[in-house]
């Protein structure tokens, strides 16, 4: 079985996030994830970081598993 990789790219953190890539700049920015810029386009983020903030972010309200939808849809 292969290991998932150590580090990913900012629309995967994104993605496992739920929020958006400026969000995860903003918050490898503010010390919430760890990263590091790659290029002038490119960031790389702790994927273990990522699970971490997931994991405190549902402990504090395990009811938090999705964002609610608005009603427009």
């Amino acid at each position: 079985m292969q290991k998932p990789p150590e580090w990913i790219s900012v629309p995967v953190a994104a993605e496992m996030l739920g929020c958006t890539d400026v969000w995860v700049i903003r918050m490898i920015h503010r010390g919430d994830l760890e990263g590091f810029k790659l290029s002038a386009r490119a960031w790389a983020v702790s994927r273990k970081s990522v699970e971490k903030n997931v994991r405190e972010y549902l402990e504090r309200d395990p009811t938090l598993s999705g964002r609610k939808r608005s009603k427009l849809g």
